[in-house]
């Protein structure tokens, strides 16, 4: 049962800049920095602000900090880990804001990336989403946006065939047109996520924002990269490394890669995808039992694929299905 927080007077405007819905689940730290790098924009007038934080069941005293450091924040309680797509969807059921912007728990806003957003999308109306570029703690880019993937770079992923990234088009730091943007940092028109239904709900975690920006440029609304707004993320807070995580990650990705396919490309090519990852899964398995018999401190490994095999076999596609 979602239930929400009771909101204290924030004294906000009747229609913020921006709804920010964070999706939180055991990143209690991470959040607060989160929070306070937000906050701080706020504070500067970079934009007006509502901050939602949908809580997935945490239990490492995320929602106690939340309620007692960041009063003015309004915290929905989902019931439990219900996935990223269906925890920002349940933030922004009653969101108020123009814009929404979808941001990850580990990630904070440094001076100028909610103005650059705001400022590209007020002066763009045929936009429908802006993405910024992540830069981890190291000052290093991460990828930001890329190409929808086809079913040739699946079978070269799998079998390990080296495939060229695609190239930065960005000149002089100007925005450009991209096919789906990072969900770690995403900023969309109200109007726009309400047209598509926001997330589906038939991913728990990961595709979920490439489905999502498909679905909103078949909707006639075009995705946009912005350079100019800079974003620092700390990438996978809510990763563990312990083997049967490892293995439910990587079990995550293939069902929600799997069922992407299926949904937006047809039964054929899903059953492809999925003929791709089992063998893959296959040969990693192969791989690393034979390395285990000379070197036994890798049969995490052989556990590891061993699990994500037999996961994989079972995959059956989850169908569209919009909260």
């Amino acid at each position: 049962m979602m239930s929400v927080a009771p909101q204290q007077d924030m004294d906000h405007p009747e229609q913020p800049d921006v709804s920010v819905s964070i999706v939180s689940y055991n990143t209690c730290d991470f959040l607060r920095a989160c929070l306070n790098s937000l906050q701080a924009r706020a504070n500067e007038g970079e934009a007006t602000l509502e901050i939602i934080v949908a809580d997935n069941g945490s239990t490492d005293g995320s929602r106690e900090m939340v309620q007692n450091e960041f009063p003015g924040v309004r915290l929905v309680d989902t019931g439990g880990n219900i996935g990223y797509g269906r925890g920002n969807n349940a933030g922004l059921e009653h969101a108020r804001g123009r814009y929404f912007l979808i941001f990850n728990s580990d990630a904070e806003t440094p001076p100028g990336a909610l103005a650059a957003l705001l400022k590209f999308l007020d002066a763009t109306p045929r936009a429908g989403v802006a993405g910024a570029q992540l830069i981890s703690p190291d000052g290093s880019l991460q990828t930001s946006w890329d190409e929808v993937p086809t079913l040739f770079d699946i079978l070269c992923e799998q079998l390990y065939i080296p495939r060229k990234r695609r190239q930065d088009k960005s000149k002089d730091g100007e925005a450009f047109e991209v096919p789906w943007i990072c969900g770690a940092s995403l900023m969309v028109r109200s109007e726009v996520f309400r047209e598509v239904d926001g997330f589906d709900p038939a991913y728990f975690m990961y595709f979920e924002d490439t489905d999502l920006c498909v679905r909103i440029r078949k909707a006639g609304h075009p995705v946009f990269f912005v350079p100019a707004a800079r974003v620092k993320h700390h990438l996978g807070a809510s990763s563990g490394r312990d083997w049967q995580l490892r293995a439910r990650m990587i079990v995550a990705y293939n069902q929600s890669r799997f069922t992407f396919f299926s949904n937006n490309r047809g039964r054929i090519d899903g059953a492809l995808v999925k003929l791709y990852t089992v063998t893959g899964a296959a040969l990693r398995l192969m791989a690393w039992s034979i390395i285990a018999l000379l070197r036994p401190a890798r049969r995490d490994q052989v556990r590891l694929f061993a699990k994500t095999l037999a996961d994989t076999v079972r995959m059956k596609p989850h169908v569209h299905g919009i909260s």
